[in-house]
């Protein structure tokens, strides 16, 4: 495990997945991540990478390929390299190697780097291209909060608050949880 922290927050990344563990508030002595409690779900805050989602029969063709690619990609179940700690943030990196490219042929650098700034802890992907052709991906994150945080405080009476209306466009999941395609 991977400690970073200033005066406020304490950050645990776990190398596997470059996972965040815990990101504890020492101002209101509060931890933020869910346990990871196994029974529920055993993951704690994974990076979905190169694929948010599932594939029907986790199978698609690249090229007149066909190749296995399970839910949310591979990433979260790979070890990381530490490539940089600095006073104020950390940084892990995946890149290609042959068990990715039996299921996803592509040559990449996946960079994550977490850094904390007073209070905040603000995550950073990064992802580039070291191939010529193009680079087909997507990478997101699925934190899970630790709901409800204070004693006498229920699941309701929290919620997620944007600082701007979100314009993206939606996208229907089927019955199967699949995208519809427009």
């Amino acid at each position: 495990m991977i400690h970073l922290e200033n005066n406020h927050v304490s950050i645990t990344v776990n190398p596997k997945g470059a996972e965040l563990q815990s990101i504890y508030c020492k101002d209101t002595a509060l931890e933020y991540l869910w346990s990871g409690d196994a029974a529920f779900w055993g993951k704690k805050s994974p990076v979905l990478f190169p694929i948010v989602g599932g594939l029907k029969n986790n199978t698609y063709k690249h090229n007149g390929t066909a190749y296995q690619l399970g839910r949310h990609g591979f990433a979260r179940d790979i070890e990381f390299t530490l490539t940089a700690k600095e006073k104020d943030s950390i940084s892990f990196t995946l890149n290609t190697n042959d068990n990715t490219l039996q299921q996803y042929p592509f040559l990449f650098h996946f960079v994550i780097t977490y850094s904390l700034h007073k209070n905040v802890l603000t995550c950073t992907y990064q992802v580039t291209n070291v191939d010529i052709q193009p680079l087909f991906f997507s990478v997101g994150a699925h934190p899970a909060f630790k709901v409800p945080l204070v004693e006498g405080t229920s699941f309701e009476d929290y919620y997620l608050l944007f600082n701007a209306k979100e314009s993206a466009g939606k996208w229907p999941l089927t019955p199967d949880g699949f995208t519809e395609m427009p």
